[in-house]
């Protein structure tokens, strides 16, 4: 597990816990392998300085394969990492800290999600009260390690046709779905204060 720390100190406030590849940025099927891939989605720039602004602490949780595959080289990555962090200051937003997991699925490690090993330690390392904090996600693998750690899940659906979305409205489905991370993050806005779970908007 890799563990990237912004600010040692800070305020008890309230904290979200995002994804990186298709909340923050586009995804690609090749995996996001230099700077240049990297591209921020506008509304996730819009929320994450509303974060901000709003004191809500964000820290990314995110599986990145690449690396234990050798398709991501590790200067590569953090220059990726680096890049991502600047553009989110320069945007007017910022992370607390970020936890990646670079092991390959048959590696067996306990942190990949759909296990809850890297939310698990997030808590221990902020001391984040998981039953009161979101994780907002693009897959299914999200809101399973959400679950698995015992804090909410909900689904970030970018095309609205994901077979991922459709599984996961079914009923009785536990999990809120959103199109853009600005309204989840703006529908988490109204929730946090009562502790309840975010209502989509029509």
């Amino acid at each position: 597990m890799l563990i990237w720390i912004n600010h040692p100190d800070y305020d008890s406030r309230p904290f979200l816990l995002l994804d990186r590849d298709g909340v923050l940025n586009e995804d690609r099927p090749d995996y996001i392998k230099h700077r240049r891939e990297f591209r921020f989605y506008p509304d996730a720039l819009q929320a994450l300085r509303w974060l901000r602004e709003n004191q809500i602490l964000v820290v990314l949780i995110s599986n990145q394969s690449g690396l234990n595959r050798g398709l991501i080289a590790w200067e590569d990555f953090w220059e990726i990492h680096r890049g991502m962090v600047r553009g989110i200051q320069d945007a007017g937003g910022d992370l607390l800290g970020a936890l990646y997991c670079p092991h390959r699925p048959e590696e067996a490690c306990s942190c990949r999600k759909p296990l809850p090993g890297m939310i698990k330690a997030a808590s221990d390392i902020f001391h984040i009260s998981l039953p009161e904090t979101n994780l907002i996600g693009d897959r299914s693998s999200d809101l399973t390690a959400a679950s698995r750690a015992g804090c909410r899940g909900v689904f970030l659906d970018r095309s609205g046709e994901s077979a991922e979305a459709r599984q996961l409205d079914a009923p009785g489905k536990p999990f809120k779905s959103f199109s853009n991370l600005l309204d989840a993050v703006l529908a988490l806005s109204e929730s946090w204060e009562r502790g309840q779970e975010p209502t989509p908007k029509s």
